[in-house]
């Protein structure tokens, strides 16, 4: 077990060196100068000589290779550098940003798992029936439906028409229309997959004979068919969280809710290099984890599936 975890460790220090010297790769290739836009920005007229010196002071005058070593330098001593567009430490903006975006990404995952389970449950249990055609059709929809639509449309009904809540705003309000809009996708995504993996266990041998020994259906489903079912869905779970935690740059930038997708889409906006390189590593590095620490969960749960792993 323990091998298996080192393994995947490596691994992931392995992805996240290669994307770092990708991503640093790709910004300092960019035509545009973040200097000289930064000082256009500040009124400073972007003299060869001021700029010269700026660049020289913060090390951008150095060879590439150098800087991308000062650059992990400092990152490993927990310095990400500075953000010439909020003029502060990119770790104070991260510091404000990421609780945002956690909070955002939890509500809306609880808000998936507490929809989609009781709909997936009874999709099941009434297979082939106009219960489970509904449950699936309305699925299908809201795997289909463009997220950032739905949020146009949730803010339109329940911001401008009703005034019933607030957007641009990180309070309690202001985080129900973005935590609605993200789960539609996962509740429809988690209904079809719960359904699957309920269906083809209900499909095995070890059910009949659990319905032979007399078992009750409820029984039959809480003891036998959701623990066995799980393991198939957690992958997709921690998926999907490494994706929401990572990637709610949409949904954040309608809703002006300040997290991570919000600094990312500001950073893009003004070429601020530093913070979109920050930004990288932390979705990059957020969704490894995840998904590493699902797949420890799936091989907890699963005893077939780790000695699957151990033989391999």
């Amino acid at each position: 077990m323990w091998r298996m975890i080192l393994r995947r460790f490596l691994m992931m220090l392995v992805i996240l060196f290669l994307l770092s010297v990708i991503t640093f790769i790709l910004m300092h290739t960019s035509s545009s100068d973040p200097v000289k836009l930064y000082m256009i920005r500040s009124g400073i007229v972007p003299t060869p000589e001021l700029i010269a010196e700026v660049r020289a002071h913060y090390g951008l005058d150095e060879p590439l290779w150098v800087q991308y070593f000062a650059w992990m330098r400092d990152i490993l001593a927990g310095d990400l550098g500075y953000s010439l567009l909020f003029s502060m430490p990119v770790s104070s903006l991260l510091a404000d940003a990421i609780p945002n975006s956690v909070l955002l990404t939890v509500c809306a995952m609880i808000l998936s798992i507490v929809i989609s389970v009781p709909l997936a449950i009874a999709a099941f249990r009434f297979h082939g029936r106009p219960l489970d055609l509904i449950i699936r059709f309305g699925s299908f929809i809201g795997i289909t439906i463009p997220t950032f639509w739905l949020a146009l449309i949730l803010i339109y009904v329940f911001s401008v028409q009703l005034s019933l809540l607030p957007i641009h705003t990180t309070g309690l309000q202001g985080l129900i229309l973005p935590s609605a809009a993200l789960a539609v996708y996962y509740v429809g995504l988690y209904v079809r997959r719960l359904r699957g993996a309920l269906l083809e266990e209900h499909m095995k041998d070890y059910i009949t004979g659990a319905r032979a020994l007399g078992l009750s259906d409820r029984v039959i489903l809480w003891r036998y068919l959701m623990p066995n079912a799980l393991p198939n869905v957690l992958t997709m779970l921690g998926i999907s969280l490494g994706n929401l935690l990572g990637g709610t740059v949409v949904i954040e930038s309608i809703f002006g809710w300040r997290g991570m997708g919000f600094l990312m889409v500001e950073a893009i906006k003004n070429n601020d290099f530093t913070l979109m390189q920050a930004y990288v590593l932390w979705g990059a590095g957020i969704f490894i984890l995840v998904n590493m620490a699902a797949d420890m969960l799936c091989l907890w749960l699963n005893p077939q599936v780790r000695e699957q792993e151990v033989r391999g």
